[in-house]
């Protein structure tokens, strides 16, 4: 995977695939080394798919600030501008999804479809995890990225996957943590988190959106989902059966089918009346 090479900050990158440009952004503390294989390349049959490592993940640069949501959806335009895509889809999973909000909200030329898998809005207006399952994602400073992650699993995962694929969850990991986060960087990425609020700007979003969760997600609750749907004007809803926050790692094909039934399906017939704007 080469690095930008016009950017402020440097984003390591891969494309792959041929078909229309799909940009994935991912979530917390994650590179684009842990986006599921089978994932990748189901959605890689259709779709040219460009994956990279948020600013402080992965083998991107790590600066010491600059976290804030609004700044990382400008590493999102400036990465591409560097590879000359004026438009693409956009596809972000739990905080890469809120990364992707900031996207579509700030710059709405960039995006054709939006995806939105596992998030949120933020603010008083999302349905917080408990407290329990919430900690379980801190980091502190006498854990190493391993425990970090492993600390991580039964929130993540739903119960009966973490059962069943015990071998696949260790392999997963493993490959998350080849380049893992640093502490510097999970802390401001928490930070955004927790300062993040798209709730009055969803009805700005244009882009036709697919709004998709785990049923059995206690992380980041369905209702979450819910909520972002009824506020983006053209957008659909998908609750996902017996799928907890990783959905897309516990069903990888699946969710590729269904994100690339999105991307290069038909839009909905009210799109092509006279004079409207197919994206």
């Amino acid at each position: 995977m080469p690095l930008s090479t016009t950017n402020e900050i440097k984003l390591y990158y891969d494309v792959i695939g041929q078909g229309p440009a799909v940009c994935l952004i991912n979530g917390y503390r994650l590179g684009s080394a842990a986006w599921p294989p089978l994932f990748i390349t189901r959605l890689a049959i259709r779709c040219t798919v460009l994956t990279f490592d948020n600013r402080g993940t992965g083998q991107s640069d790590k600066p010491a600030t600059g976290y804030e949501f609004r700044n990382m959806a400008r590493d999102v335009i400036e990465l591409l501008d560097d590879l000359q895509l004026p438009r693409v889809h956009l596809c972000g999973f739990s905080m890469g999804g809120a990364i992707a909000q900031e996207v579509a909200i700030r710059h709405p030329d960039r995006v054709g479809r939006l995806v939105l898998f596992a998030t949120f809005c933020g603010g008083i207006w999302a349905e917080p995890a408990s407290q329990g399952v919430f900690r379980r994602l801190l980091v502190t400073d006498n854990q190493t990225p391993e425990e970090a992650a492993r600390q991580a699993w039964p929130v993540t995962y739903s119960p009966d996957y973490l059962a069943a694929n015990a071998a696949a969850v260790e392999q997963q990991m493993r490959r998350e943590l080849a380049h893992p986060t640093p502490m510097f960087a999970a802390q401001r990425q928490m930070e955004a988190l927790r300062n993040f609020d798209s709730y009055h700007d969803l009805r700005r979003i244009g882009a036709t959106t697919l709004v998709a969760t785990g049923a059995d997600d206690v992380l980041v609750k369905p209702r979450n989902s819910e909520i972002l749907a009824s506020r983006i004007p053209d957008s659909r809803l998908e609750i996902l059966a017996d799928l907890g926050h990783r959905a897309i790692w516990e069903a990888p094909e699946e969710i590729a089918d269904l994100i690339g039934d999105f991307l290069t399906g038909p839009l909905p017939p009210e799109h092509h009346r006279p004079g409207a704007s197919l994206r």
